[in-house]
């Protein structure tokens, strides 16, 4: 019987030499960035609707998968504002806080279903709150997201009369 001694020797492995080297994908808590676009259109009744697109990008400390913080920034572009707005520009700009979560844990999953909320402000137009619930799909830090948003606004209308106007969107986005 032929002997293989060549495979008795035990190596063990090295100490890397990048040793500061983290992981971040395993880490519970640090920083997260989210890039989000959202299309929809205004739900009201009687009135002239008004279709948007967003492009958002939102940064912070994740505390745990349950509970991010974050603030954030973007570019909204307005479809039919010119008979709905007291203004002549389409576009607005949101900056906003954001606090975000998972409903229950991606530790074992690879998809989730997932809460986020923006409150903020909007150029030209006034304050908006922003509600979304959606489905993650990925690990416990790197995910594509989809979900439903509603949002609430305050602009002004072409009579210059502050009112508050309802959207439903669909958004879809990466968080790393």
């Amino acid at each position: 019987m032929p002997s293989f001694g060549q495979y008795r020797d035990v190596r063990m492995p090295e100490q890397p030499k990048g040793s500061n080297y983290r992981d971040y994908t395993s880490q519970e808590q640090g920083f997260w960035c989210a890039v989000e676009t959202e299309g929809g259109s205004s739900i009201m009744e009687h009135k002239t609707n008004m279709q948007y697109v967003n492009l958002t990008f939102t940064g912070g400390y994740r505390i745990n998968e349950f509970l991010r913080l974050g603030v954030g920034f973007g570019g909204r572009m307005y479809v039919n504002n010119a008979s709905v707005r007291n203004t002549n520009s389409k576009f607005g700009i949101p900056i906003f806080a954001n606090v975000r979560g998972n409903f229950i844990s991606a530790q074992d999953r690879d998809g989730v279903p997932f809460w986020s909320l923006n409150v903020g402000g909007i150029t030209k137009e006034g304050a908006f709150f922003s509600p979304t619930i959606g489905y993650s799909f990925g690990g416990l830090r790197n995910n594509f997201q989809v979900g439903v948003a509603y949002t609430l606004s305050n602009l002004k209308d072409n009579a210059g009369v502050k009112q508050n106007y309802n959207y439903f969107g669909l958004k879809l986005g990466y968080e790393f």
